[in-house]
Formats: C-alpha cells, structure tokens, sequence
C-alpha cells in the first residue's frame, strides 16, 4: 500500500517576507541622523529642541525597521511627511539652517519611505501618527520652556497671533490639520502599495507559519488518495 499526497496551489499572494540586512541598515541610517543632529543641538546648548517632532522621528524609525515594526515605520514617515514642510516654511521666513538639520528632514524621509515600502502600511496609521503626536506635544509642552515653543506646545506660532488671538484655537486648527494630512497620505501610501499594504505589515510576524502552512501535508486543499 502507497499512500500519494496531493497539494493544491492556491492562487492567493502570499505577503513577502521584509529583508533584515536592509532593514538593519535604514534603521542604522535613522540612528546615525539621530545622534549626529541631537549631538550637534547638544553641544549648541539647545538640548530641548531634540523634542521637535521632525527630530524624534528618527528613533520610531530606526525601531520600526531593527524590530520589524511597520507601524513605528509608518509613524516616522507620516511625522517627516507633515514636518519637513513646516521646517521649510520656517526656512523661507527667515529661519537660519543648521547644516545637521538635512539629516532628520530630508535623509530620514528617504528612508522611511523605503521602510515603509519594505515593510508595508499597517491599518489605521493615521489614527496611530496622530496619538503619538499628542503624546509628543504634551511631552513638550511638559519639558520644555515656553520661550522654545517646541512643537508649538506653548504658544502660538510667532507672526500667526493676528489670525489666532487664542491659542487653544491655533493649537486645535494645527492638531486638525495634522490628522488631516496623516489621513491623506494614509490613502496615498495604501494606493501606492497596493495589496502589500495589509499582506507585507501584517504577515511579518507570521511568515514562518506562512511558509509552514504551505507545505502539502498542512494545506487545507491538500488531497491524499491510498493506492492499494
């Protein structure tokens, strides 16, 4: 008596599995940009200013992509996203540049960008990027000085005070326009990558049963036939 095991092939795709050597470099990118811009705020005598959102991002960055996390990914890119045109704005009114300052805002969105990419988008991002940037602001506002105003956590945003007598107003129009902008580009990015957005982010930590349930033996489309 033989016994012959029949697999079926489905036709499902089943998510990819993110590289780790990649993902250890982006996320020793993210590190290098956080230790080399914070060192340089450091030894400026501005420490507070390491509290910005567009300078913490990377560290969720750098997590995300060292412990496979897409949704701490997704934050960071989502924050440099809604950030690094702040910090423009901030240039074209006069702001002066601290040369370390292109790391956070224009190398670690490269990299969040390629993080997300390899990772995948999880659900709800948006919803997630906006609660963290809560948190951040109410960290801000706790350890810092008001005369820093990070992350506009104290006071209106110098030159705005006309439009917004108020601050509780400027801070809930800010706040709102944020969560706005992580939606928008929630949409975007799950358009942009597809069915990969649920299938990447969600299957990382599964890939090995992935694999597993794909062997003949433990399809459930699998048939055995005895041949007597």
């Amino acid at each position: 008596m033989s016994t012959v095991a029949i697999g079926a092939t489905g036709n499902q795709r089943r998510p990819t599995v993110p590289s780790s050597s990649r993902l250890r470099v982006m996320g020793g990118l993210a590190v290098m940009a956080f230790v080399v811009h914070g060192g340089n705020h450091v030894r400026r005598g501005s420490p507070q200013d390491l509290l910005w959102m567009c300078n913490v991002a990377p560290l969720p960055l750098a997590a995300g992509c060292f412990f496979a996390r897409p949704d701490l990914a997704a934050i960071a890119l989502l924050w440099l996203a809604f950030g690094t045109p702040m910090w423009l704005l901030d240039i074209a009114t006069g702001s002066g540049i601290i040369l370390t300052t292109f790391l956070p805002h224009v190398l670690c969105p490269i990299v969040a960008v390629l993080a997300v990419r390899e990772m995948g988008l999880p659900r709800r991002a948006w919803l997630k990027a906006t609660g963290a940037l809560l948190a951040l602001v109410g960290l801000a506002r706790a350890l810092t000085s008001p005369a820093a105003n990070v992350n506009l956590s104290h006071r209106v945003w110098s030159g705005w005070e006309a439009m917004f007598p108020q601050y509780h107003r400027f801070f809930a129009v800010v706040a709102a326009a944020a969560a706005l902008t992580f939606f928008v580009l929630d949409r975007a990015l799950s358009a942009w990558l597809g069915p990969s957005r649920r299938g990447a982010a969600e299957g990382i930590a599964s890939s090995t049963p992935a694999r597993e349930s794909a062997s003949p033996s433990s399809s459930p489309g699998s048939i055995s036939r005895r041949l007597r």
